[in-house]
């Protein structure tokens, strides 16, 4: 098991938002295009609804949201997981 911790559920969830977007979350369901805008400017706060929205639009994030934690081989990761691996396959071996 691979643990990585932030600050808090909170970081995290602004960290999922900015990557995604708030006109992509709009898009995926529940809440509206300026309330997420909002809450990725830091101007509101984020809710528990809004969460478990992420979670829900996000399976494979879910347990990084609320916990911290990836854990790759039960399909649990977290987008610098995502990115540090996509950078790997990237990459030419020779």
């Amino acid at each position: 098991m691979i643990c990585v911790y932030m600050d808090s559920v909170r970081d995290r969830a602004l960290q999922l938002i900015r990557a995604v977007g708030p006109k992509r979350l709009s898009e995926k369901g529940g809440k509206n295009y300026d309330r997420w805008r909002n809450i990725s400017s830091e101007k509101i706060r984020i809710g528990t609804e809004e969460i478990g929205i992420l979670a829900d639009a996000f399976p494979e994030y879910a347990l990084w949201l609320v916990s911290g934690r990836v854990e790759p081989e039960g399909g649990h990761r977290s987008p610098d997981y995502d990115e540090a691996n996509r950078n790997l396959t990237d990459q030419d071996a020779g």
